[in-house]
């Protein structure tokens, strides 16, 4: 290995007198599992390392040895749920808090958050860029790029996205473009209503009487149903002038889920880590084992046609099991890295818990195992999950985020095999973190290449419909009227997150428990069944994911209406002579049922749960949709206002009612209050602002109300404070009682200095 410059003494100093700690108190753990970006970075004269350490809500940093080995400085505490970071300069850092909806900037000399700034709602990633230089921060919900000046800190721009969760960026090396790719960017698929499709196909179980009406899915542009008049973009990737702030041009049929980017360094190309849906191919059993493609899009020009390099083009997926595939398969791609010279790059396997070789010219050449299970083995409670890449400015070193073990592994690039690991501060619960492999271990599969998240992408959704009906299979009785047929057409890909408290599961209440879902590991990826212990710990790990918090305001005049109506208006729905309220069926405070009833598909369905609904808006640019599965079971209503105009289920509800129910329902709570992850930053200059003082008033009421905790942390003459309110006393106490408990006018007199800083922050109150 060639020799390092050794770090700066003085940086080296101050983090080690910055003691690493935990920005969480005991019990108050929620998983959101938000998803990564751009989570792992070295400096420039490879000195430091840094890595988002998102359950612990911090920017984690080591110093670097002479031989690349990493050692842990210091954590700094940034807002709730950090994905992404990017340094700005050599003491500088800027890191993406994905359910704070803020920036965190920090100075790395002070080891401190310097100053928090608002950004758009649940923001994915960060670059720097133009000249003069400005940040570009992704607003996945709003649908936007945010420009921020980067002295003063204030949104200069918004360029609007038509794309579904714009979320990881990409600077040009010159800086004059940036890149941005759409998460759940679909894949021109869309969902034919059970009321105009063809009958579906003869059941090839003798003993099952004929299917029920159900839709299918096709392509859009499928001459054939030109008839729905649903035309969708499939724009996945969108470059955007750094001075101008305008698209400039669009990528097209780049994949269903994007990951990261990287531009090559010889020939400007850009690569993009993506699967692709086979949500096309009908039934279960046909689908069996090969759901997704794994693969690298090459971009050149707008104009051509998208080159895409499969990661495991050699594969048989008729072979199943097939353990060979599974020593070798990449999975699930997340993160793409370029050497120097642009030879070769590599990928992340977050699926498989390998990091892909691959040429210039995109051939797999080798694979380098990460964790402890190599080959076809599977040890799914201690899985790694690479998800993001960096490498050292020597090129001999590849340094490795493991979002699942929260750790981070170091390869030599010589010999292609990990030389070592560190773990992060970690306060995920045992059976959480356990039990959260069995959700991305692509290895559970019959080859290797997919895993329960490859639809429920980071426990998630991926947007799209999938029929995964079975022809050869048997009736089902949820307790409804009638039995379940196993031909159940086309439905949404749900989300996993806020099921705790639920019994029942799928649109059709067909699965009574979440034990149930074992079968799905053999009959639809191929593998085998996890054990009864396995498979309790996996349970365990689904119960605990979270929602965020809903960004839309619940208490204007238009929401409350709305519910009103939902709580107390009868004949909204009707069923033979019965006429009933929402409530009646959305009986729970998710606003779930517990029963089934006839739905809008033709079939039995259950009062599915109605948060996240904001998530799901259909919208259009110009002549163009731009999603192609909107709302219902199968995802046939373009917006809530058609699935409330639906007479088949409905009753007649005036047009000002069925605003108001929109709105009460786009702004239905979940789980986590609203103040969780709000936060501020003050210091000398802004300290007496009202405006300031207001918001850290709603921080303190909301803790007193039990919505929160208040932690602090920075700053106070110099020396670093980590404090936490105490509603019953009304006091700040230090962790470990380093200072005397403090009032808030005490703690706001002695930031009086330049070296004073704190930043306040509201914390899930979840035991």
């Amino acid at each position: 290995m060639k020799p390092r410059c050794q770090p700066s003494a003085a940086l080296v100093i101050l983090f080690f007198c910055a003691y690493p700690y935990s920005s969480l108190t005991a019990g108050t753990f929620a998983n959101f599992e938000s998803p990564q970006a751009h989570s792992i970075a070295v400096a420039d004269n490879g000195n430091l390392l840094y890595a988002i350490n998102t359950p612990n809500n911090s920017l984690s940093v080591f110093t670097l040895d002479e031989d690349g080995k990493p050692t842990l400085a210091t954590d700094i505490s940034v807002g709730i749920e950090p994905v992404s970071m990017a340094l700005r300069t050599q003491t500088e850092a800027w890191v993406v808090n994905h359910i704070s909806d803020s920036i965190s900037v920090i100075d790395l000399e002070l080891g401190v958050v310097t100053s928090t700034i608002q950004v758009g709602d649940r923001p994915g990633d960060i670059v720097f860029a133009g000249n003069p230089a400005r940040a570009f921060v992704t607003s996945m919900t709003e649908r936007t790029v945010q420009v921020i000046d980067l002295d003063s800190h204030e949104i200069v721009h918004r360029v609007h996205i038509p794309g579904n969760d714009p979320r990881t960026l990409l600077a040009s090396v010159d800086g004059k473009r940036v890149w941005v790719a759409i998460y759940r960017s679909g894949n021109k698929t869309t969902v034919v209503p059970h009321t105009i499709s063809p009958r579906p196909p003869k059941p090839t179980n003798d003993e099952l009487p004929p299917a029920p009406d159900q839709g299918i899915i096709v392509q859009t542009d499928d001459p054939n149903w030109s008839k729905l008049k649903v035309e969708l973009a499939d724009e996945d990737v969108f470059e955007i002038d750094s001075s101008s702030f305008k698209i400039s041009s669009r990528f097209q049929s780049v994949g269903t889920i994007l990951f990261n980017l990287a531009q090559h360094p010889g020939s400007g190309d850009l690569w993009v880590a993506n699967t692709e849906a086979r949500n096309l191919v009908r039934f279960e059993p046909v689908l069996q084992g090969h759901i997704v493609y794994n693969q690298i899009a090459l971009l050149t020009d707008p104009q051509e046609q998208t080159q895409q390099l499969d990661l495991n083009p050699e594969f048989d997926y008729d072979i199943i099991p097939n353990p060979h595939a599974v020593g070798l398969a990449l999975a699930q791609p997340t993160d793409i890295i370029f050497d120097a010279s642009g030879e070769q790059a590599y990928v992340t396997s977050y699926g498989t818990d390998r990091i892909g070789v691959v040429s210039k010219f995109g051939h797999v050449t080798s694979r380098i195992e990460i964790g402890d299970s190599t080959g076809a083995e599977t040890e799914s409670r201690t899985k790694r999950g690479p998800r993001a890449l960096a490498m050292h400015p020597s090129g001999d070193i590849l340094y490795v985020m493991n979002r699942l073990s929260n750790s981070v592994s170091f390869v030599d690039l010589d010999s292609e095999r990990v030389i070592g690991e560190v773990e992060m501060v970690d306060l995920t619960p045992t059976e959480i973190r356990q039990g959260r492999g069995y959700l991305f271990d692509a290895k559970l599969s019959a080859n290797g290449t997919v895993s329960c998240a490859s639809c429920h992408v980071d426990g998630d959704r991926d947007g799209l419909a999938w029929d995964l009906g079975d022809p050869g299979g048997q009736l089902f009785n949820n307790g409804s009227a009638r039995p379940l047929h196993p031909m159940k057409g086309p439905l949404m890909t749900q989300t996993l997150k806020g099921m705790a408290g639920e019994r029942i599961f799928h649109w059709r209440a067909d699965r009574p428990g979440l034990e149930t879902f074992n079968g799905a590991f053999r009959l639809l990826m191929g593998g085998d069944e996890l054990s009864v212990d396995d498979l309790a710990t996996f349970v365990i790990y689904m119960r605990n994911i979270s929602f965020g918090p809903n960004p839309l305001d619940n208490s204007g005049s238009l929401v409350q209406r709305g519910k009103e109506i939902f709580e107390t208006q009868l004949g909204i729905g009707k069923e033979g002579k019965n006429r009933f309220r929402c409530i009646d069926c959305h009986s729970k405070p998710t606003g779930a049922g517990t029963t089934g009833f006839t739905g809008l598909i033709g079939q039995p369905t259950k009062a599915a749960q109605l948060r996240g609904l904001n998530e799901r808006l259909v919208f259009t640019d110009g002549d163009f949709r731009v999603n192609g599965f909107g709302y219902g079971a199968d995802g046939s209503k373009n917006d809530l206002i058609a699935f409330l105009s639906d007479t088949h289920r409905f009753g007649s509800i005036s047009t000002k009612d069925q605003r108001a129910l929109e709105a009460f329902l786009l702004a239905f709570p979940t789980e986590t209050p609203g103040i969780v992850g709000k936060s501020l930053t003050v210091d000398v200059r802004n300290k007496d602002e009202r405006a300031l003082q207001a918001r850290l008033d709603k921080l303190l009421s909301a803790a007193e109300s039990g919505n929160c905790l208040i932690s602090v942390n920075g700053l106070l003459a110099g020396k670093h404070v980590s404090l936490q309110f105490d509603p019953a006393d009304r006091r700040f106490h230090t962790v470990g009682g380093s200072i005397p408990a403090q009032t808030r006018s005490e703690l706001m007199k002695a930031v009086n200095g330049a070296d004073s800083v704190l930043t306040f922050l509201a914390s899930p109150n979840k035991p």
